[in-house]
């Protein structure tokens, strides 16, 4: 029998779909698809939805361009927006899916006002304080997917560079979800040893490198289009999460509110603990002096971006 929670994924695109996918799988009650290309969200439900009878689910999965059909989803994803291109930085993206989330957010709010919002589109960081703006709603109800990803990516190259299990690895990625993103080597283990153990200096910056241009090289290969498959398993972790009594604690972009001396207002990735309470807390953990600067430098990069937007949608 499937759950009652209710998911609403904005965007039925690559990374739209499989969200929807894995969501099936994991038996939810009701999943819709929203999407301007409304045959586009139907089409994609009805795939999803048959392969219920073969997965043995009983989810109630539909799509359309309608946003009315995200009334009364606990949980609100936004994936819809234009996609990276080859040459295009996240940040230039922001011009035209801030008006997109935006225009999203107020349909949130009005059918949808208790839900959390998790923000994939990008630039996802500074997309999370401008849904956090528009809906109103508390910030720990509002947040964007990026540090979990990117923290799959890292553990995936050290595994690789140590000749080890990825089930062996864990890692943590902090800061904005692009090129100043902050692997940090002190979070890194393999089965409980710390990686600086394991790894020689070069190795960890190599698997720093494809960490930090993972994307980017994802999308050189597409050239249409990004990474869609991780980035849904990272939601729907999120989900799990945010569906659970018991606090999961991951990289996730949230409102600072201060936390490591950062401006209180910049949504960046920083390590929380996540539950059905939302965001419960911002761990601040103990960070050598070069990683404080780079997260410093990070947030002054996304604030600096949300503050250039903002100046020119109020000189226009």
């Amino acid at each position: 029998m499937a759950n009652e929670v209710k998911v609403a994924v904005f965007g039925a695109g690559g990374t739209g779909g499989a969200i929807a996918e894995l969501l099936l799988y994991d038996n939810f009650g009701e999943i819709a698809l929203i999407d301007v290309n409304g045959a586009l969200a139907e089409g994609k439900a009805l795939d999803i939805g048959q392969a219920g009878v073969l997965t043995g689910r009983d989810s109630r999965i539909y799509g359309g361009n309608d946003p009315a059909i995200c009334t009364g989803a606990q949980i609100v994803v936004i994936t819809a927006g234009i996609g990276r291109r080859p040459g295009l930085a996240r940040e230039e993206l922001l011009a035209t899916n801030a008006q997109i989330v935006r225009e999203i957010c107020e349909e949130i709010k009005q059918r949808a006002p208790d839900a959390f919002v998790i923000v994939l589109t990008n630039p996802a960081d500074i997309l999370a304080r401008t849904a956090w703006e528009a809906t109103g709603f508390p910030a720990n109800r509002v947040m964007a997917q990026g540090g979990i990803l990117d923290s799959a990516r890292l553990a995936t190259w050290i595994a690789a560079l140590c000749d080890v299990s990825q089930r062996d690895v864990r890692a943590m990625v902090l800061g904005g979800h692009g090129d100043h993103m902050l692997p940090v080597r002190q979070f890194a283990s393999i089965h409980g040893i710390p990686a600086t153990l394991l790894m020689s200096d070069e190795l960890w910056q190599t698997a720093v490198e494809h960490t930090r241009y993972g994307g980017g090289e994802i999308l050189s290969k597409f050239a249409t289009h990004g990474a869609a498959v991780t980035p849904a398993h990272a939601v729907v972790a999120m989900i799990h999460a945010l569906l659970s009594p018991v606090p999961q604690v991951l990289p996730v972009s949230v409102r600072s509110e201060g936390a490591y001396g950062l401006p209180e207002d910049v949504f960046i990735g920083l390590p929380v603990k996540l539950s059905h309470k939302g965001v419960e807390a911002v761990l601040e953990l103990p960070l050598d002096e070069d990683d404080i600067t780079q997260l410093h430098r990070s947030a002054a990069v996304l604030d600096n971006a949300f503050q250039t937007w903002r100046n020119r949608q109020s000189s226009s």
